[in-house]
């Protein structure tokens, strides 16, 4: 149960070092004390969060990653190396696969890197750890990704017992190995959806009540055996065509990965729709090497819940026009001529 509950801990914050899109991260953690089983502040600063390398197949490469110990104890970590896959949720999120034994089914690193010796630093010093990374001559064109983590370190003869929960940071090694490669992008789908909270399921819809909290959604789906870095506008039309706004997608730096054999969504806050009437969004797209362009559209309408009730009204109004008033003149007419013969008798 501890050792599930540290992998957990372990891969929300690697994770999140990914999505920050920062050069440096700092970590807080707590750390058994070996003499007597107490905890002390162990923090670790690593730098660059993300390296995107080149690696000829039959060469060896090596990436540097700084660490800084920015607490006033010296401490000592071990150096592991971890594939992941991307989440299921298209957030772009990486899922780690922390298990020592296990490698990503495809597309791994881990395999590409051998034991790496771990660091001791003093209180406020940085060290370069060289990660090297031997392609062998075989090897496929395509593209391989792991994380190389920093963990604080427990001794193997530590009792379990005095083993607490302990963070890691880690940087993101992303490798294209150059041949035939298949670049193949997509889009999986252009649609609309109402801006929701993170516990809420964010669906694509037509209509909206009105042109507040709408985000514009584009999901890439990437077939072939490269991670990818799309990049691109959206544009606003109203009915008539006149543009309301540009958006810029996925423009951080660095870009975004979408990886082979998944889907990544990139959410825009469409900040120009207007009131009452039919938007266009046409998004303009670009990937790869030799800047392969996709395209994409859709339609959706903003319909306030008053013009939906005047229009109901109305609706109503006509019906009853064509099919209630002529039943009613008639039910009049033979009222009128009863009352008449009633008299008459």
């Amino acid at each position: 149960m501890l050792r599930s509950k540290l992998a957990n801990l372990t891969s929300l914050l690697v994770a999140f070092v990914v999505l920050s899109g920062s050069t440096v991260f700092a970590a807080t953690a707590a750390t058994p004390n070996a003499s007597n089983g107490s905890a002390s502040d162990n923090g670790l600063k690593v730098s660059p969060v993300r390296s995107d390398v080149t690696i000829n197949a039959g060469t060896t490469q090596a990436v540097q990653v700084t660490v800084t110990n920015v607490t006033s104890s010296v401490s000592s970590y071990d150096i592991l190396v971890n594939d992941f896959t991307a989440s299921s949720d298209e957030s772009g999120q990486p899922q780690i696969l922390l298990d020592a034994t296990k490698y990503a089914p495809s597309h791994s690193l881990k395999r590409l890197v051998g034991t790496i010796p771990g660091v001791t630093l003093q209180p406020g010093e940085s060290k370069n750890v060289r990660v090297p990374i031997v392609v062998p001559k075989s090897y496929a064109a395509g593209g391989y990704y792991g994380a190389i983590r920093f963990a604080p370190h427990t001794s193997d003869n530590a009792d379990a017992k005095n083993v607490t929960l302990s963070a890691s940071v880690g940087s993101l090694v992303l490798v294209t190995v150059p041949g035939n490669i298949n670049e193949q992008l997509t889009v999986a789908s252009l649609d609309v959806r109402e801006a929701v909270d993170a516990n809420q399921v964010d669906t694509p819809r037509t209509v909206f009540f009105d042109g507040k909290d709408i985000n514009g959604v584009v999901r890439f789906q990437n077939s072939g055996d490269v991670q990818e870095q799309p990049f691109g506008k959206i544009t606003l039309k109203n009915w008539r065509g006149k543009v309301l706004g540009t958006y810029e997608v996925n423009n951080t730096t660095p870009r975004g990965n979408v990886l082979p054999e998944s889907i990544r969504k990139f959410s825009l806050p469409l900040k120009d729709v207007g009131g009452f009437g039919k938007y266009t969004m046409v998004g303009n797209f670009g990937y790869g090497n030799k800047g392969q362009l996709i395209t994409a559209s859709t339609t959706f309408y903003v319909i306030p819940v008053l013009t939906i009730v005047l229009a109901l009204g109305l609706i109503a109004l006509v019906l009853y026009l064509i099919f209630g008033l002529p039943r009613t003149i008639k039910w009049y007419n033979r009222r009128v001529v009863s009352r008449a013969n009633s008299r008459n008798r």
